[in-house]
């Protein structure tokens, strides 16, 4: 079994903003503020799968693989710009507003929505997950809950009084030309996440 999720990573340069952020945050000397992820593990998450047996992650992938070979997967844009915390999953994101219609991001609303129907085809029963890596998220039905963000910092507790315009910081527009799936595997060094495959987005 392996825990698996299918989700897009920033650039370079985009890493070194997310960074920074956690940089400022950290300068600030509050402990509440909770322990930076690791930067090589930064992503955001488009559908979570969980435990994944292998006879269900290659039919995932040839159903991907069926819509990437026909009518492609469709590029989309999403910034994120606000720090939110998630008290119950204790983690700090960089985070857009919840994805509750399609009218608010079309394109990236359809990522997600084929995303899941895929999940759901090769899952039978829905699942829920309150993951601090994933956040509060319902499988079912994910423009209603979906909430595009990227993972800060773990054990957070408190939320910065500032913006990221008051710490002289600028948000962060993700542009993917791919998607990725990745496994997570936890380790002596703690958590990583590794891409099993990659798609275009076209």
């Amino acid at each position: 079994m392996q825990r698996l999720f299918l989700g897009v990573s920033p650039t370079k340069q985009q890493v070194n903003q997310l960074s920074d952020i956690q940089s400022r945050l950290g300068a600030a000397g509050h402990k509440g503020y909770g322990r930076p992820v690791n930067c090589n593990n930064f992503h955001m998450t488009l559908a979570f799968l969980g435990q994944t047996d292998n006879a269900s992650l290659a039919r995932l992938i040839e159903a991907i693989d069926v819509i990437a070979g026909t009518h492609g997967w469709t590029k989309f844009s999403i910034s994120l710009d606000t720090l939110t915390l998630w008290r119950k999953p204790q983690v700090l994101c960089l985070s857009a507003p919840s994805l509750t219609q399609e009218s608010l991001n079309p394109k990236l609303f359809s990522a997600v929505e084929r995303c899941q129907t895929i999940i759901d085809s090769i899952q039978s029963k829905p699942q829920l997950t309150s993951s601090a890596e994933n956040g509060p998220e319902r499988l079912t039905k994910p423009h209603l809950h979906f909430t595009p963000h990227i993972t800060l910092l773990r054990k957070a507790k408190l939320l910065p009084k500032q913006t990221l315009l008051q710490m002289g910081l600028a948000w962060v527009t993700l542009n993917p030309s791919q998607m990725h799936l990745y496994q997570s595997v936890s380790g002596e060094r703690g958590v990583e996440y590794h891409i099993l495959h990659s798609w275009p987005l076209v």
